[in-house]
């Protein structure tokens, strides 16, 4: 083989591995792309659970959240613990684990368990999008000024002024999921229900509302609109 050949050879060779370098780069990216993934979930078995409330049933709700988390460190994923503290750490902190995972594209959602002392509840977040993690059962952030001056919601107030918006675990259950509308600007819609009940321990609803959380196609979220009030059946 002539020097020349050898040259171009070896060239060839080095743009070769760098090719298969940077493939495996983008491989790699497109793997970890997603800030939640699977190894948050964390299949908590009865007997894991029962060892950490046992251990942190003595705390105050703070302190057994702190402490709950604390535990996780023996059962689950460095992964779920990191989303665990994630929902701690919300601007109404609340101690829940990741459960499930749906995969949408952009945003995906999240099924989530809510931990207390005596009780655990369901929930729902959106997650990966921009912020990595919105609360779906956080009532605080829904713009109720807008719900307030539906006819429909303002007919059900007349007979029942105490009513409140709610989350229950019969809308969060893990078999279902928010509906999905496209948005004219590429983005998507989760259409997401929320009860309205008088505030006692076993009031049923009286009817649910409809918000719509608005993402763009880079999947931020620009927007959380009211959509509609529609009466439950008996």
């Amino acid at each position: 083989m002539t020097l020349l050949k050898r040259r171009i050879a070896g060239a060839l060779a080095v743009i070769g591995v760098a090719s298969l370098i940077t493939f495996l780069q983008v491989e790699a990216n497109h793997e970890t792309d997603d800030q939640i993934s699977e190894e948050a979930v964390w299949n908590a078995g009865p007997e894991d659970l029962s060892a950490i409330g046992q251990t942190c049933k003595a705390a105050d709700p703070t302190r057994f959240r702190d402490c709950f988390i604390e535990q996780m460190g023996e059962y689950a994923s460095s992964d779920a613990i990191a989303f665990t503290q994630m929902m701690a750490s919300q601007k109404l902190p609340r101690l829940g684990y990741l459960a499930g995972l749906r995969e949408y594209g952009v945003v995906d959602l999240g099924y989530v368990v809510y931990r207390g002392n005596e009780n655990m509840h369901k929930g729902w977040t959106l997650v990966n999008g921009v912020p990595a993690v919105v609360n779906l059962d956080d009532v605080t952030i829904l713009p109720k000024s807008a719900m307030e001056k539906d006819p429909q919601y303002i007919a059900l107030r007349q007979g029942h002024p105490q009513i409140a918006l709610a989350v229950t675990d019969e809308q969060r259950k893990t078999d279902a999921a928010p509906k999905i509308e496209r948005l004219a600007n590429e983005g998507e819609r989760f259409v997401v229900p929320y009860s309205l009940q008088e505030p006692c321990a076993n009031c049923a609803p009286l009817a649910q509302a409809f918000f719509g959380f608005d993402f763009n196609d880079a999947g931020k979220l620009v927007g959380i609109k009211f959509l509609s009030v529609e009466e439950v059946r008996p």
